[in-house]
């Protein structure tokens, strides 16, 4: 069985807003239903193509195919970048493509508030990064340790086919028996991922305040407020809840 998965990773609560706006986007629940259909005995290969999104919707599809039970292929045919660099490392096998590439960098995330609040922002980010080095370390085997995968993350680094070979993200170049020849372009290129257009990511905040907008809009008397007009979440309209939870779930990768 083969699943595609294009676009931004999303939490599941997200998905729909993305795609709502055009972008194309997937989320753990894609990738649980995705295992579930898979008959017995065959196979499930997971189409990668994306630049990455939220650290959690990436870490929640890590787990899920890690316990999954079935024999699981990733298929690196574009980009796995951000954290779909390191959510397909939970399948059996990581196949890349010849003219695919892989990105590592370091989380990212935003803060208001006084000295302590930043600080415990700058701790969450540490956390964060070492539990996304466990999944290069483990997928590795070796091959490269936790120091050179935190100096790759610290330089955003870009590894061709081969390279993600080398270092043991992946298990073989799709299509080829023989090896590339290294090109020593394992470094960050240019701004990096915001260069190719891959991320700029959407900001979820402001097409979250958009969709609920569109979907639940109110009399013009009491204006449903939106990221432009920077009113506060509505409690009658379920406002509330959702910036509950975007204060939780603020990790971009």
């Amino acid at each position: 069985m083969r699943v595609t998965l294009n676009g931004i990773v999303a939490a599941d609560d997200d998905v729909e807003i993305y795609q709502w706006f055009g972008f194309a986007a997937f989320s753990p629940k894609a990738v649980r239903d995705a295992v579930a259909s898979t008959p017995e005995g065959e196979e499930l290969v997971l189409e990668i193509n994306s630049g990455g999104g939220s650290v959690f919707a990436g870490s929640e599809i890590y787990s899920v195919l890690r316990s999954s039970g079935i024999h699981t292929v990733a298929e690196v045919q574009s980009l796995a970048a951000s954290a779909a660099s390191y959510m397909c490392l939970a399948c059996d096998e990581v196949r890349i493509s010849p003219v695919a590439q892989m990105m590592l960098h370091l989380p990212s995330t935003y803060t208001e508030g006084n000295r302590t609040a930043h600080m415990q922002s700058i701790q969450m980010l540490d956390s964060t990064r070492e539990a996304i080095l466990n999944a290069y370390e483990l997928k590795a085997g070796g091959k490269a340790d936790r120091a050179e995968f935190r100096r790759m993350m610290n330089a955003e680094t870009w590894l061709t086919a081969q390279e993600a070979v080398d270092c043991g993200l992946a298990d073989g170049i799709i299509g080829e028996t023989a090896s590339i020849a290294p090109q020593n372009v394992m470094n960050a290129i240019g701004s990096g991922i915001r260069a190719l257009g891959c991320a700029g990511m959407p900001d979820i905040t402001e097409l979250r305040a958009r969709y609920m907008a569109e979907q639940h809009p109110t009399p013009e008397t009491d204006p449903a407020p939106t990221a432009s007009t920077g009113g506060e979440p509505d409690a009658d309209t379920g406002d509330w809840q959702a910036q509950a939870r975007l204060d939780l779930e603020k990790i971009r990768f």
